[in-house]
């Protein structure tokens, strides 16, 4: 009988050892299997993202919308919407001295006039580009709030309507500023203005431009960009900018007859 009981006990052992045993395996599978499936989700969340990566990229090279392109090896896919509208206005980052922002006046709808806003005491020079399509026309004006500086720079402290420069308290967008510039837009002019380039001098300052009257059309480039990889894991990228402007070596070369070579 002690035999027999012997034997039973070290079966029921050997039993719980191999139950032990099994359910460890299964949890180091079960481990393997999830960390299997992470590594997969992860490399999958990281493709998808790439993909989005690069249908932005296209769409800011192409200046349009990217249809539902495959990725090589046919992994996934991706897409962008590209839109440039157009608005009541904007506030520039600061602007360094001797550099430039610009304002497309193409497709702009009942603007009569720019309020041209600055901080500091830098001085502005406003370049208004008109063209008919077979010749052009460029009419600066100029404001300086340093009226002992203006005795060298000759640029004007006061103008006289349509076009005036104020010294004053002025708050648009939300940002405050020391100095406002109107400049007069006529859009049913013979030789039509086309673009408006606004150069900072002495020293940086944000500018800040403000249609009156209607607004500026395609002046915010916006994209939505979208990869999917394996397993439908997407990634949705969205990016906005101003448009793209004309470099500040523009003024020096364009009347010149000069040239540029890199």
């Amino acid at each position: 009988m002690k035999h027999g009981s012997s034997l039973g006990q070290a079966g029921l052992i050997l039993i719980m050892i191999m139950a032990v045993i099994g359910a460890v395996s299964v949890g180091v599978a079960s481990r393997a299997v999830e960390s299997l499936r992470s590594s997969e989700i992860e490399n999958a969340s990281t493709q998808s993202f790439k993909a989005a990566e690069a249908a932005l990229e296209v769409a800011l090279n192409s200046k349009g919308s990217v249809p539902s392109t495959p990725l090589p090896g046919g992994v996934g896919t991706y897409t962008a919407t590209y839109a440039s509208t157009g608005t009541d206005g904007f506030v520039s980052d600061l602007v360094d001295e001797g550099d430039v922002v610009q304002t497309s006046l193409v497709g702009a709808a009942g603007v009569t006039s720019l309020n041209i806003y600055w901080n500091s005491n830098a001085a502005i020079m406003v370049s208004l580009l008109n063209n008919t399509g077979s010749s052009y026309s460029v009419t600066y004006y100029t404001a300086d709030p340093n009226d002992a500086r203006t005795l060298t720079s000759k640029f004007a402290t006061t103008i006289t309507s349509p076009i005036t420069y104020t010294k004053g308290s002025y708050t648009f967008k939300t940002v405050s500023f020391g100095n406002k510039l109107s400049v007069p837009i006529n859009l049913a002019a013979p030789i039509a203005p086309k673009l408006i380039r606004v150069k900072v001098l002495y020293q940086s300052s944000s500018v800040g431009v403000e249609p009156i009257g209607g607004i500026l059309a395609g002046q915010v480039v916006t994209v939505n960009a979208t990869g999917t990889a394996q397993n439908n894991i997407m990634t949705n990228l969205q990016f906005s900018k101003l448009s793209d402007r004309v470099p500040v070596l523009f003024d020096s070369v364009l009347y010149t007859n000069g040239s540029l070579t890199q």
